[in-house]
């Protein structure tokens, strides 16, 4: 029997059938693969990268004053404002060829994967196109389904857009450090400057920055930010967008960067501190941080500067009391005829964003400050003048239903025991004849009239424990929860404003992004006393800073004011204005601590204050408060508010203003002092 031959393995059939097996094996791999990073690719129409903006605020002058943005601070430009030299060193940096290929570059995988594989320095092989797909449609995961997909999107972009297009769209989207994005933003970060004024030098450092925006910050690492920097520069004289010489000459320029945080602007930080408030009250708070909105305001640096510097002066230079560090200020000043807040102070330090703003979301008791709004203003609408004469004198109220009794009495602690005018009793603040005239006109009329004028914070309707303002301390501004200072600018913005009540601007206009006008606020008037009333108040308050209470806010042009300081001593207020602007001053402590160890009262420190920033903000001013067609002046004798006879001394006669329907006819006949008295310590606060 024939022995079997032994039969030869195939071996090259089973080489051969391996590879088609492995092959197939990895086409259907990569089938899948790509099958698997298709389905979850965006759809082409939505193609179009949503990446947050910042937003800006602007001041009355039109000038950039703060810059909203929350973790990704971005001002998008258009590649046309920038400056050539920072595109090129981007795309010497980035993607040289990046005008050649199409969204892939195939020669730069084939590089990167022969460096990986030789085991020489490793360069990544994708292009900006791929980049910007990875960074605003997908993740940073090191996945082969991530890498196919930002391929993938690459080549959908290419044929969506333009080069240009995409490399505006990608060095605005990408992080270059220090919560910068965007050149803009990163320029102003890193350089203080636009990226319209950066350098070559500049423009290598920042586009070096995009490959390791947390690496190469010099502030952290400043060898690795100048090595990166010179890299740059490196690359773009080997790739021809500058020489080798010029590439050596401005790597010998010494980098030189900002501080962290050097731009950001300090000063009024309550004022923005409030817009802001009033933005997230109307938009969501990615908007408004991320929306690109364009926000105009009344906002006056100039304005601010004053105030700021008034108060650091006042209270940290001149305050002789160490031991008060902890008392606290506020002020505002506003635009009487527009009610354009030009000033906001809440502090003497800004305690964080959105702090508490003593300007706006305190109450405190107004003290004598409130006798004009409550008191003065109602009688003189009521028919009195400044010539009525009122006692002096002590006086008890009994409350006919708890049995209380009010007796008021002045800041001396004495009374001149006579009649005095209205008038004296205003540039005086003495506190009986305040509540007697009250008495005349009656506690509803008070409310009414302050209430008229800009007061919102009064309470008609009986609290929880049984307290409301239908009180006699209404006349001296003991209140149930006092007055913000942004009413008293409103109220006595009333008086400036010839009668007539303007409700209070900080923002003028809020634009999105593309130009369109969200929101646009005109001023809003309305007559709330007549201009008559408005005048003669005024006429009294200019004699509070000529020779009464005031006279420390006195600034040499017309204005007129009243301080205002509680019984307690815990308040210390000056309210006054010009024929143009209304400033409002307070200085206490926020725990309600007295103050009257030191006996400041609102016509010292208050009116200081008042009088330094107003002298400032006011010094071009040339207006004066002049007399309605209504009112008519007349010499009169202090001593009985009649036309002055012929036995009146020449020392008591002065001009007083009446309204037409009040001229007095009488004549004077007195031969000696038969009225009000001259009291001792003129320009010292008599009242509450």
């Amino acid at each position: 029997m024939a022995k079997k031959k032994r039969r030869r393995i195939p071996w090259l059939d089973i080489i051969l059938f391996t590879i088609l097996f492995v092959a197939l094996a990895a086409g259907g791999f990569a089938v899948y693969m790509v099958s698997k990073a298709y389905q979850n690719l965006p759809a082409l129409a939505t193609l179009e990268p949503k990446t947050s903006e910042t937003s800006f605020v602007y001041d009355r002058n039109g000038n950039i004053w703060k810059e909203l943005h929350s973790t990704e601070n971005r001002v998008v430009v258009d590649l046309k404002d920038l400056p050539q030299h920072f595109k090129d060193a981007v795309l010497a940096a980035e993607d040289h060829r990046f005008y050649s290929h199409v969204g892939v570059d195939l020669r730069a995988i084939a590089r990167a994967l022969f460096l990986l594989i030789t085991g020489q320095d490793f360069q990544g092989g994708s292009t900006i196109t791929q980049q910007l797909a990875k960074k605003a449609f997908l993740t940073d995961a090191q996945t082969w389904t991530r890498k196919l997909q930002d391929a993938m999107l690459a080549l959908k972009l290419e044929r969506q857009y333009t080069k240009d297009e995409i490399l505006e769209m990608y060095v605005n989207i990408v992080p270059y450090g220090r919560g910068a994005y965007g050149p803009e933003a990163a320029a102003k970060a890193f350089f203080g400057k636009s990226i319209k004024d950066v350098t070559v030098d500049e423009a290598a450092f920042l586009a070096g920055m995009i490959n390791g925006p947390y690496l190469y910050d010099p502030a952290d690492n400043p060898q690795g930010a100048l090595t990166k920097r010179n890299q740059v520069l490196d690359q773009m004289a080997a790739y021809g967008f500058i020489s080798p010489e010029e590439a050596a000459e401005y790597k010998q320029v010494p980098l030189q960067t900002v501080e962290r945080g050097a731009s950001e602007p300090t000063e009024g930080a309550y004022f923005l501190d409030y817009v802001l408030k009033q933005l997230l009250s109307k938009y969501p708070s990615e908007k408004v941080y991320g929306g690109g909105l364009r926000v105009y305001t009344t906002y006056d640096p100039d304005a601010q500067r004053a105030v700021d510097k008034a108060i650091s002066e006042t209270l940290d230079a001149d305050f002789p009391y160490k031991d008060a560090d902890s008392m606290q200020a506020a002020a505002i000043v506003m635009d009487a005829d527009t009610g354009h807040i030009l000033a906001m102070t809440g502090g003497r330090k800004h305690e964080g964003m959105l702090a508490w703003n003593r300007a706006v979301d305190t109450k405190r008791q107004p003290g004598s400050a409130f006798k004009p709004l409550a008191v003065y203003v109602p009688a003189l609408e009521s028919g009195i003048t400044p010539t009525t004469f009122v006692e002096d004198t002590p006086i008890t109220w009994t409350d006919p239903i708890t049995g209380e009794e009010f007796s008021p009495r002045n800041y001396s602690g004495t009374f001149s025991g006579v009649p005095v005018t209205v008038r004296y009793a205003v540039e005086q603040s003495l506190n009986v004849v305040a509540c007697k005239v009250q008495d005349m006109i009656g506690i509803p009329k008070s409310l009414e009239t302050a209430e008229k004028m800009g007061i919102t914070s009064l309470v008609k309707d009986r609290t929880p424990d049984g307290r409301n303002d239908y009180t006699r301390s209404l006349a001296l501004g003991g209140l149930t929860y006092g007055v913000s200072p942004l009413d008293m600018a409103v109220a006595y913005g009333t008086l400036a404003n010839r009668g007539i009540r303007v409700e209070p601007i900080t923002i003028l206009r809020v634009e999105d992004k593309d130009g369109n006008v969200l929101e646009e606020n005109k001023t809003r008037r309305t007559l709330a006393i007549s201009e008559e009333s408005a005048f003669l108040m005024t006429s009294m308050l200019e004699d509070v800073i000529r020779k009464g209470t005031g006279q420390a806010a006195n600034i040499g042009k017309p204005a007129a004011g009243k301080t205002g300081t509680t019984s307690d001593w815990k308040d210390a207020w000056f309210a006054g204005y010009t024929p143009n602007t209304v400033g409002i001053v307070w200085i206490g402590f926020d725990q309600g601590k007295t103050m009257s160890q030191w006996k400041i009262t609102g016509g010292s420190y208050p009116a200081r204050i008042w009088g330094k920033m107003m002298k400032e903000i006011c010094k071009n001013e040339t207006g004066i408060f002049a007399p309605p067609p209504s009112i008519v002046s007349l010499k009169v004798c202090k001593q009985t508010g009649l036309m002055p006879g012929p036995f009146c001394p020449a020392e008591d006669i002065y001009t007083e203003y009446f309204m037409k329907n009040q001229i007095p006819t009488g004549l004077c006949l007195h031969t000696g002092v038969i009225g009000q008295q001259e009291q001792e310590g003129q320009g010292q606060e008599t009242g509450f």
